[in-house]
């Protein structure tokens, strides 16, 4: 049996069934493995997660967690020791986010198989020369290989670390958990009527759903000034953040179509995804989004910006969802709007039936631990 320690900031909803799968799958294929927490929460990510749902091994490790700006630091000196024991035989590195991602690589044993996480791409980077660019270089030039979500993160690696070419890449995409955004989804939506008139929705307008942090990069404030004027919709924003005073002034000064619900937990959230029409996330830019993915799972039609770094994966053109850039196409936002608002809500069910046949395809969750495992037992050598 070897050993993998899987090293990460914090625990999520969605982070809880990939891990606990991993514990199930993993043995079969002659792997056992670890997580290494930095902390339990951050400041903009107050979930509340039960104990009993840690069915997987896990230690969370004590550090020093400053806030700088937006940035939320972690350093993790007893971490970073536990990487110098001979106890283990391959770590995953989970991003490049902190100061205990950053120094991880060098405290993990020579004789160590290294794997560096990735989920950046080069529209959701804002440094791709000078210092920044130089550290992620010497990062990804100490992995033995690397793990992506897709195509745009390996262009993203092979862009600071050209070498990287000539090593292995495994790939693992985001996963949710299926009893919540599908089973879950499915219950509420029997009862879908009822869900709907909760919400204030009468039968014959349209309710979009955009789930995000009111932070600039989510591109908030452009999308919402796209709605001025148009008819037969309603866009329910669920979430929180340092844009909030400035979205519900936007919102009372262009009379636009526009609920402010606020930050929701998960038991919430797919409530909002059961009573939906429509899914919108139109970031600026993102690495690898869980909510695009959540919407499939739960059978919602996409509008989406094309500068998520999962686009390929959650999106099939005109299939099942719409795709614009938000910063050069603003012309073409604003047609699909146009267009989507005229459609029949029935009509964007059918392309909704189409997102979950996509998910199955891409995102089910026991067939890409089985494909992930086989990559890991193979890169090991089992």
């Amino acid at each position: 049996m070897k050993k993998l320690l899987y090293i990460t900031n914090i625990p999520a909803p969605y982070r809880q069934k990939r891990y606990n799968s991993m514990a199930k799958i993993f043995p079969k294929y002659g792997i056992e493995f670890e997580v290494l927490y930095m902390a339990k929460s951050e400041p903009d990510r107050q979930w509340v997660i039960p104990n009993d749902s840690y069915q997987y091994p896990h230690t969370f490790y004590k550090g020093i967690h400053p806030v700088i700006g937006n940035f939320f630091a972690h350093f993790n000196p007893g971490l970073l020791f536990r990487l110098l024991k001979n106890d283990y035989d391959i770590a995953v590195v989970a991003g490049m986010s902190s100061p205990t991602h950053w120094l991880a690589p060098f405290f993990i044993r020579g004789d160590k198989k290294q794997i560096m996480s990735v989920e950046s791409n080069l529209y959701s980077t804002e440094r791709t020369t000078g210092l920044g660019a130089k550290i992620k270089r010497i990062l990804l030039s100490k992995a033995s290989a690397y793990q992506t979500t897709g195509t745009p993160q390996i262009e993203y690696i092979t862009f600071f670390q050209p070498a990287a070419k000539m090593k292995p890449f495994i790939k693992m995409p985001n996963l949710i958990d299926e009893e919540v955004f599908v089973q879950q989804v499915r219950t509420l939506r029997k009862d879908k009527h009822s869900l709907r008139e909760k919400f204030g929705m009468d039968d014959m307008t349209q309710m979009w759903v955009l789930p995000a942090r009111f932070v600039k990069l989510k591109g908030i404030i452009p999308f919402i000034s796209l709605l001025e004027g148009v008819k037969n919709i309603k866009l329910f924003l669920l979430g929180d953040g340092e844009l909030s005073g400035e979205i519900m002034d936007v919102i009372a000064k262009r009379q636009l179509p526009v609920v402010k619900v606020g930050f929701v937990q998960q038991e919430s959230l797919i409530a909002y995804y059961a009573a939906a029409d429509l899914f919108v996330f139109p970031s600026l830019k993102d690495a690898s989004p869980l909510s695009p993915i959540e919407a499939c799972a739960a059978g919602l039609p996409l509008l989406v910006s094309s500068r998520i770094g999962n686009l390929e994966d959650v999106v099939q053109y005109a299939a099942n969802g719409w795709y614009y850039d938000p910063i050069d196409e603003k012309e073409k936002g604003k047609e699909l709007i146009e267009i989507l608002s005229t459609m029949q809500r029935s009509t964007l069910s059918e392309y909704g039936d189409r997102s979950y046949t996509r998910y199955e395809k891409k995102f089910n969750t026991d067939r890409c631990i089985h494909e992930y495992a086989k990559q890991l037992s193979d890169f090991i050598g089992n």
